[in-house]
């Protein structure tokens, strides 16, 4: 099982949807959200999975963006809000999430951190009935000292066979695969990079599936900058299975004028690519081929969003075939 690691931002929640509609989200694919915005965007593509028999993780104690600040407020709202007809429409919201996270296809994750093992500890929460998620190697020594009440529905835990052997029930191993550059244009001076193998080895490793940020990668920005240059990142896969990365670079990199003529020249570099033929041909990578056809500028966001849809949609065909 492939299990990518996406936060909620709205082209990724796009991403899903526009998958989900298309009938090319693989059973063989279980996103995992980190939900960041608390928006119309979230909700409808929660409520997309449910409508269409599908498992979704959603974490519920995430470390990034402002969900659970927003969360807080419309909660806060509720006391101070006069306007009766805008009350009730906040605590409607705040119901519609509450019942959505009661559904059975909504799997509820925790990133493992020392008060949520106290509470399993404890005996405030069972492990059993959540995915546990494990960004730091030294987390091991939790299991090492609690493997029982630790012992989640799925444990995703860093590529460490040390850390393994610790985690009881089935494992996930996560690796961000993206070596990510500090500017785009940087991209030019490695433009093909390894990305992973996890998709050949996890099972002889005796892991249940894997994990990554895509393209993304674990970094974090709370917003973005109009770039220099666009870069746009295809995944592929290699002589030896092995999944690779091609970063298309721009050309006219000296201002960050002019971004539709920035994309065009990286569709051209991937377009012209020797080893075109080579790339899956997904609804994502389609998409990107037909803005350049038509000559449109589809935005940033919009590019990410594509280039997501192409790994993802990627690896679950993979997975299907074997």
């Amino acid at each position: 099982m492939y299990y990518p690691y996406l936060r909620g931002r709205q082209n990724e929640m796009l991403c899903l949807r526009e998958l989900l509609d298309a009938g090319k989200l693989s059973e063989k694919v279980t996103p995992i959200i980190e939900p960041v915005r608390f928006n119309s965007t979230f909700f409808s593509t929660l409520t997309k999975f449910i409508e269409n028999n599908r498992k979704i993780i959603l974490i519920v104690n995430a470390k990034v963006g402002s969900f659970n600040q927003e969360y807080v407020e419309m909660k806060q709202k509720i006391e101070t809000e006069t306007d009766e007809s805008k009350k009730d429409k906040i605590k409607s919201l705040l119901d519609t999430y509450l019942e959505l996270l009661k559904d059975p296809h909504i799997q509820r994750a925790y990133i493992v951190d020392r008060r949520i093992v106290a509470e399993m500890v404890e005996g405030k929460k069972k492990a059993g009935d959540y995915v546990l998620i494990n960004f730091e190697n030294g987390n091991y020594q939790y299991y090492e000292e609690y493997t029982n009440l630790l012992e989640a529905k799925i444990t995703l835990i860093p590529k460490d066979e040390d850390f393994k052997d610790e985690v009881g029930g089935d494992a996930v191993v996560l690796e961000d695969g993206l070596i990510k550059a500090k500017r785009n244009v940087d991209y030019i001076e490695a433009p093909d990079e390894f990305f992973s193998r996890n998709h050949v080895i996890y099972a002889k490793r005796g892991y249940i599936g894997f994990s990554d940020y895509s393209i993304v990668g674990n970094v974090y920005e709370e917003s973005g900058f109009a770039p220099v240059a666009i870069a746009i990142h295809i995944v592929y896969f290699g002589n030896k299975e092995e999944v690779r990365v091609h970063h298309f670079v721009s050309e006219s990199n000296e201002s960050i004028s002019d971004p539709a003529r920035k994309f065009e020249e990286a569709m051209k570099n991937l377009m012209e690519w020797e080893q075109f033929e080579d790339i899956p041909k997904t609804m994502g990578l389609e998409s990107l081929i037909e803005c350049y056809d038509q000559g449109k500028f589809p935005g940033l966001g919009v590019i990410k969003k594509y280039s997501l849809m192409h790994h993802i949609e990627m690896m679950g065909k993979y997975l299907e075939d074997k």
